[in-house]
């Protein structure tokens, strides 16, 4: 049908009526189009969160955000460092005052949101910039909103480098217009948003002084700037924030030497071995041939343009990380830009080129067009689906009510997907799931460099967590993930927590030891009850006052998870008193509570509601 003489008369029509709308006409439907894509993003990224899918980087960036707020500035509680030691990114400065105004996770996603509309905006004015026919806007546009790496870049977490798309694809727009005050201003931005970005600047500066008349001296200016400011950063700034007196994340490139300056020399006197190691040692041409055809392959249509992706790929393609040369998650946005500039002048050569082949036979015009979209619809299905609907919404209710439960003053450790609810704060650390410690203080790249345990030891804080919240989807998890969680927390509460402290539905078998006794909770049929604790009542959780450690039980219905929150800090209550109602099978309501002492157990409840005081002894 999309192939259809009738439909590609529509759209020849479609494509002239664009063609005859004036230039604030054009403009009003770019910033429309950015600002539906906005809101597109933002309605994802907010239920992304709420469903727990938010990870490690969304807690890091969170607790960093928190301190430009707070104190100290560009700190990161979570690996026990300066920011500036790992990412020289000044623009958290700015990040800092936004965040000063809502201290929210959301804040952050919000902020890469508008990021990305900002993009979509300068597209659009790029391909009007240069495109005759002003209706094959629409067409880049799509082609950037549909684009998967794109998405992949703002499918987890927030990430600096996102900032990079905007920031370098408005400098494009102001190159492309001759506004040169504003594109010096889009430089100073993109080079306070990470150190590698001064590198694909000094290649665009390469590109101004060769092909561009009017900007060869600002593009000599910008090559020299960018290389001096990249080599400042790496040589001076980033080993003085950096314990380790290294660039923190070398580890990645260390198949190309030992530092920067032998990895230089290696690739100089060896270009075809770097070539190797860029293009087919880990079938990195064929992640390269993925990377392009999103785009039709336009840019090689332009290859000028084109050669402005040499530096930003290099980067990714040289790494020894998985995540790097696979073009994967956030690695490629600093490439984004340079991808899509060139997509805007390979569619005006190939736009010419498409004219003649099509004008002796207008069939042609109806393929041409089938193929654009049939593009876009494979383009759609491989975006990624921010894995929206697979938590369980019980699960994700209980770990917002257990997050509500913990002050924002205390210390605690967290595992990975809770951290981001509980980052506004100074003292937390990931939880270390192997028995022996509560923290993890090593950070990510720290276990490659010289003498890492030593440093990790050295700069271990010496606060203790008043919190531990750690939990999992028993449904869903691996069993390796559940036996691993249990090992931990029967370490934990027969070493720390001295009481019961772990949810029992009836498929998470676990009982851990309370004063040389074993507490057993479980729900009934498959629905959790009510429990009144010290006169408060809370459905579905239950709380246990013991004399060293306030520790919060809560119960799970239909087996989808188990969750568990310790509490270390010392009490002065020495009676434990529970109360609970205990209800018929049948009426698949209520909770089951046993109590077993020396291995014999001891069953309370029954049809109506039971009270029960012990003298807790030995706390």
């Amino acid at each position: 049908m999309i192939a259809s003489k009738s439909w590609a008369e529509r759209l020849k029509r479609r494509l002239a009526d664009l063609d005859r709308m004036s230039a604030a006409q054009h403009r009003l439907m770019a910033w429309s189009v950015g600002l539906l894509f906005t809101t597109v993003l933002i309605h994802l990224r907010v239920k992304q969160y709420f469903e727990l899918q938010t990870m490690w980087d969304m807690a890091t960036e969170t607790n960093m955000a928190w301190h430009m707020v707070h104190g100290p500035w560009f700190f990161n509680s979570l690996d026990n460092r300066s920011l500036l030691g790992q990412h020289f990114s000044p623009i958290m400065l700015v990040i800092g005052l936004a965040y000063r105004l809502i201290e929210h996770p959301l804040t952050l996603l919000t902020i890469q949101s508008v990021a990305f509309g900002l993009g979509a905006v300068a597209v659009y004015e790029l391909a009007l910039l240069r495109c005759e026919r002003k209706g094959l806007s629409l067409l880049v546009v799509a082609l950037y909103m549909l684009n998967p790496y794109l998405h992949n870049s703002g499918a987890h977490d927030f990430h600096r480098s996102s900032l990079a798309i905007p920031a370098i694809l408005w400098l494009l727009v102001f190159v492309e217009s001759g506004r040169r005050g504003a594109a010096a201003a889009c430089v100073l931005l993109a080079c306070l948003i990470e150190e590698s970005l001064p590198l694909p600047l000094a290649a665009l500066g390469l590109y101004l002084a060769a092909f561009r008349r009017g900007w060869r001296v600002f593009g000599a200016a910008l090559a020299f700037v960018a290389v001096s400011y990249f080599l400042v950063v790496v040589k001076v700034l980033l080993p003085a924030f950096t314990p380790e007196q290294g660039l923190f994340f070398w580890e990645r490139y260390a198949n190309l030497g030992q530092n920067l300056g032998d990895a230089l020399e290696n690739i100089a006197r060896h270009p075809f071995w770097a070539m190797t190691e860029a293009l087919v040692r880990h079938n990195q041409y064929v992640r390269l041939m993925y990377f392009l055809a999103p785009v039709m392959f336009l840019p090689l249509l332009a290859w000028k343009e084109a050669c402005l992706l040499v530096v930003p790929i290099a980067i990714m393609f040289f790494s020894q990380n998985p995540g790097q040369y696979k073009l994967a998650e956030h690695y490629s946005a600093p490439a984004l830009p340079f991808l899509f500039y060139s997509v805007v002048w390979g569619l005006v050569n190939g736009y010419r080129y498409l004219e003649r082949w099509a004008a002796s036979s207008p069939e042609r015009w109806n393929k041409a067009f089938a193929l654009a979209l049939c593009l876009l619809a494979v383009n759609t299905y491989r975006c990624p689906g921010y894995d929206l609907g697979k938590t369980d919404p019980q699960f994700t209710s209980a770990v917002f009510a257990m997050a509500d439960l913990i002050p924002g003053d205390a210390g605690v450790a967290s595992d990975v997907r809770f951290a981001p609810l509980l980052a506004n704060r100074h003292r937390i650390c990931k939880v270390n799931l192997i028995p022996g410690t509560l923290c993890d203080w090593i950070p990510v790249g720290v276990g490659a460099l010289p003498n890492a345990v030593e440093l990790s030891e050295r700069m271990d804080p010496d606060w203790i967590p008043e919190y531990v919240l750690v939990g999992v989807e028993i449904a869903s998890a691996p069993p390796f993930e559940v036996e691993r969680q249990r090992r931990f927390v029967q370490w934990l509460v027969a070493k720390i927590g001295r009481c019961e402290a772990c949810t029992e539905p009836a498929c998470f078998r676990f009982a851990p030891k309370f004063l040389g006794s074993s507490l057993i909770v479980k729900t009934a049929a498959r629905h959790c009850g009510y429990s009144v604790l010290n006169g408060h009542r809370f459905r579905g959780r239950a709380r246990f006052l013991c004399g060293m450690r306030e520790v919060l039980l809560l119960f799970r219905d239909s087996c989808g998870g188990a969750l568990r929150l310790f509490r270390s800090d010392p009490g002065d209550v020495d009676r434990l008193r529970v109360s609970c109602c205990r209800g018929h099978r049948s009426n698949r309501r209520g909770v089951e509570l046993d109590w077993v002492q020396h291995g014999n157990p001891v069953a309370w409840g029954g049809s109506s509601c039971v009270r029960w005081r012990r003298k807790v002894f030995g706390l």
